[in-house]
């Protein structure tokens, strides 16, 4: 089996970055504007995110190795 290329890992991580920079923009904006509960919402979704990706990532470069 042929080795898989280190762009799609770059995608993922790219992908979860803008995300969380997205995610994390709607929580401030939520805070800003009387939403403290959304904001919350928002910041344990972005958790759960940061959580997945470091699984994710791990998985596409052990597929990379093989």
């Amino acid at each position: 089996m042929s080795a898989r290329p280190a762009q799609p890992f770059a995608a993922q991580v790219k992908s979860d970055l803008a995300l969380g920079a997205a995610i994390e923009e709607l929580a401030l904006w939520a805070e800003q504007n009387g939403g403290a509960q959304a904001a919350t919402n928002a910041r344990d979704a972005l958790t759960a995110l940061d959580e997945s990706s470091e699984l994710i990532g791990y998985c596409l470069e052990e597929l990379g190795n093989e």
